[in-house]
């Protein structure tokens, strides 16, 4: 074993390269393709084999419609071919066995050459082929030595198996007509209703106003002007309005006091003075006349208009006549304006005081007397207006005792 041993590591020795030296091993560089040219590859073999498959299903749709139109037409021919099953012959007796020859003759009607035309596709039942069959006639010819036989020709129908299709409705026609346009059914469109207002006749009428409907309507913008503030327009409304109606004595009253809020006294007073010459017995004129004149410290020029009393004057005005008499000293006017207040209200001692007061300034003491003691007995008389009148009933008993002495 020593032995090949060393052999072989001779032969090892010599075949090692003697001072060989160790160089770097040059690699060729692989070259590696861009993954972008494989992507666009890829992208455009896909789409080209989805184009293909597209085309060909459209191509396989077609060739499945027309298959289905062929054989829609063919198993329309075929029905169309079977229903000519049924042969009608005259009723005989059974074959004899006498007789020596039987003829017969059958006439098989053939069927006109059908081109279907195509008018509407509609959804078929099941077909049933032995259920429309149609006749044909065979006629035999009996002689002297023959007799009729009944013989009923019978086509056995193929079965056919058949699935609901959509086809076209076969129709026997002498020419092939034209298709029909197709009909298309309109949905009912909604429109909104629109009421529109019908045209109304409009009649113009010239009615006239009275003067007092006239009237109304400025007094109605006076006032509205009034609870404006707007002096300005409620005096030209009322001044209109006093125009129209010259004979309403609140307008008048109202335009009078409007002329007064103005400080144009005069102008006032002579407004009221030219509804009193219109009516010399209104009441409300002479009274507000009297107080306008009062005011302007002109008591002579209010007693004026007070001269008259109208039937059934108010109290109010003769208060205010005797009031303006009394302060004149007109003891004849406030003498006959306090009898008629006492009359009135006898329990107001107001009115049987200045009585009292007037008749004795009339020298009529014993009616003073009396007057003084029923204004001191009704209630409502102050501690000084008692005073006054126990001074006034002490002096006319000290007069009427003199008097008796004389």
């Amino acid at each position: 074993m020593s032995v090949v041993n060393n052999a072989l590591s001779k032969l090892a020795e010599k075949e090692k390269p003697q001072g060989q030296a160790i160089t770097k091993a040059e690699i060729p560089e692989i070259k590696r393709s861009k993954p972008v040219v494989w992507l666009v590859g890829g992208f455009a073999i896909s789409m080209a084999i989805g184009g293909w498959a597209v085309s060909q299903q459209q191509t396989t749709v077609t060739s499945l419609e027309s298959s289905n139109e062929i054989l829609t037409v063919t198993q329309a021919q075929q029905q169309a071919s079977q229903a000519e099953a049924v042969v009608e012959t005259p009723k005989a007796s059974l074959p004899s066995p006498t007789h020596s020859k039987v003829e017969e003759s059958v006439v098989i009607h053939t069927t006109q050459t059908v081109q279907p035309s195509v008018a509407s596709f509609e959804e078929l039942p099941e077909v049933k082929p032995a259920s429309t069959q149609k006749s044909v006639a065979v006629t035999a010819k009996p002689t002297s030595t023959t007799k009729t036989v009944q013989s009923v020709v019978t086509t056995t129908p193929v079965p056919v198996k058949t699935v609901p299709v959509k086809v076209a409705k076969v129709e026997p026609v002498s020419a092939p007509a034209a298709p029909p346009s197709a009909v298309v059914k309109k949905e009912p469109v909604l429109i909104a209703k629109v009421d529109t207002p019908a045209k109304e006749s409009m009649t113009v009428e010239q009615v006239e106003l009275t003067p007092r409907e006239l009237a109304n309507k400025s007094i109605a913008r006076a006032e509205k002007a009034l609870d404006s503030n707007d002096v300005k327009t409620a005096f030209t409304e009322y001044s209109r309005a006093l125009r129209l109606v010259p004979s309403d004595e609140n307008v008048r009253q109202k335009l009078a006091a409007l002329y007064y809020g103005r400080k144009d006294a005069r102008r006032a007073a002579t407004l009221l003075q030219d509804g009193i010459r219109l009516n010399d017995k209104s009441e409300e004129l002479r009274f507000a006349l009297a107080k306008l004149l009062i005011k302007e410290q002109q008591p002579e020029a209010a007693l004026s208009p007070l001269m008259y009393v109208p039937e059934n004057a108010s109290e109010d005005y003769l208060a205010l006549r005797a009031g303006v008499a009394q302060q004149l000293k007109n003891t004849d006017v406030a003498l006959e304006s306090y009898q008629s207040l006492a009359e009135r209200d006898p329990n107001n001692a107001r009115w049987w005081l200045g009585l009292a007061i007037q008749q004795e300034r009339r020298l009529e003491y014993p009616e003073a007397h009396a007057s003084y003691t029923k204004a001191l007995g009704l209630v409502g008389v102050s501690r000084k207006t008692q005073s006054f009148i126990r001074d006034r009933l002490q002096l006319l008993e000290s007069l009427e005792g003199d008097s008796n002495g004389d």
